[in-house]
């Protein structure tokens, strides 16, 4: 398996504007949950879980940065497994309501959204359908940090401000 790369800028500075730059070309849909499929899954389900309105393709957006996909690249070849991905999760908790959880997954499930930058594969990035519609419009991105490196999203055009103090949670825009 082999990542499709760019060349990266010596300088730190250019290296730290790429971190937050989305790809020239709009991140790619793979996949998406169809309401046949959310009928099926649902019927394994317990009862009492909420039902499940999914957007339309056309309106399933999240950006990757190119930072965020090199790293997706080398997660799938270090596992030696291209439909290696990042799962995004928005859940509810921390003080302001809302927040993120991510997890590296190994496979599609039949609510998820797969996107994926256009250029450097694989990249994928599952968001479930609940979690979309939080996330809609969102940039994934990866930075290096002293205190270490991690996936995060920035611009969610759902948040309300810049969340709480402890950066850990946000509110819903109304």
């Amino acid at each position: 398996m082999v990542c499709h790369s760019r060349k990266l800028s010596s300088s730190r500075l250019a290296q730290a504007a790429l971190a937050t730059n989305a790809p020239a070309e709009p991140t790619v849909l793979l996949a998406y949950p169809t309401p046949s499929t959310l009928q099926h899954d649902q019927a394994a389900e317990d009862e009492d879980e909420p039902d499940v309105e999914l957007l339309p393709p056309e309106e399933a957006r999240l950006e990757i940065t190119d930072r965020a996909a090199e790293q997706l690249c080398a997660i799938a070849e270090r596992e030696n497994n291209p439909n290696a991905a990042l799962r995004v999760i928005v859940e509810s908790g921390g003080c302001h309501g809302y927040q993120y959880k991510m997890v590296l997954a190994k496979q599609r499930e039949p609510d998820d959204y797969q996107f994926s930058h256009p250029t450097l594969k694989p990249s994928n990035i599952l968001v479930d359908a609940v979690s979309l519609a939080l996330l809609k419009g969102s940039t994934i991105d990866f930075a290096t940090e002293l205190i270490g490196s991690s996936f995060r999203v920035v611009d969610n055009p759902q948040a309300k401000g810049s969340g709480c103090g402890c950066g850990v949670s946000w509110e819903l825009k109304m």
